[in-house]
């Protein structure tokens, strides 16, 4: 039985699991997340269970119950993703005086770390050694080659630590399986709570709907090879430098 694993119930993530659903080349898929789903495909299993990537008890036991539900996973996408949070003091920091220690660890704790101690309770599930593909939300700004404007420490910091992640899982993964398939995927700016407050200089042909993004992002995994593990790409198939 081949199983996807879709974490994240907001907009992007949604459409992700419409796109994988209607793609029918998956027996059974699981959604996880803190909100509600409402998914229909015929021909295809659909199974929900909720989980908080902050809560080591909410990924336990989410991660028990796929434990329960498939011996192995075949696609797991995390897009677990944090910007703005008035409520928490979070919005990215122009400055660096603007840097505060509890808006930084909370931005690292959704955007890195949460998807990685995910990625570690379904350890026993991603490895194997059938073709697999894992892929988590990245973001160009986390690439500090291509960092020309600095600022967004927070967020920069996340998505670079995500990314060296990334990559040691893929080399961890590869090791035992050459079929393994680990990166980080940029989906461009994506019309969701998330990048709302910043949209205001992108031109109408780069701000996609989710579903447009997330048929971007599923065209670019079914194109993903082994040779890519470990790489960041965009909607657009590009390699971003690390």
């Amino acid at each position: 039985m081949r199983t996807a694993l879709i974490q994240g119930s907001g907009g992007l993530g949604s459409a992700l699991a419409q796109v994988v659903i209607e793609a029918r080349v998956f027996d059974q898929v699981i959604l996880a997340g803190r909100g509600q789903w409402s998914m229909d495909a015929p021909h295809t299993q659909i199974r929900t269970v909720p989980v908080d990537l902050t809560s080591d008890q909410s990924v336990a036991e989410a991660a028990g119950r796929v434990r329960s539900w498939c011996e192995r996973l075949h696609l797991v996408i995390t897009t677990a993703g944090v910007l703005t949070d008035p409520s928490r003091g979070i919005a990215p920091e122009k400055k660096l005086t603007e840097l505060t220690r509890e808006a930084f660890q909370s931005v690292m704790e959704v955007n890195c770390l949460g998807p990685f101690l995910w990625l570690k309770a379904l350890y026993p599930l991603i490895k194997h050694r059938e073709p697999v593909t894992i892929a988590t939300l990245s973001a160009r700004v986390g690439s500090i080659g291509d960092n020309r404007l600095g600022g967004w420490h927070s967020y920069r910091a996340s998505k670079a630590a995500q990314n060296m992640l990334t990559r040691n899982l893929a080399l961890e993964l590869g090791r035992l399986n050459p079929n393994a398939v680990v990166v980080g995927l940029h989906p461009g700016t994506v019309d969701t709570g998330l990048s709302k407050p910043y949209q205001k200089g992108v031109s109408p042909e780069h701000l996609f709907t989710p579903a447009q993004s997330a048929a971007y992002l599923w065209s670019v995994i079914q194109a993903l090879t082994p040779a890519d593990s470990g790489q960041v790409f965009d909607w657009k198939r590009v390699r971003i430098e690390p």
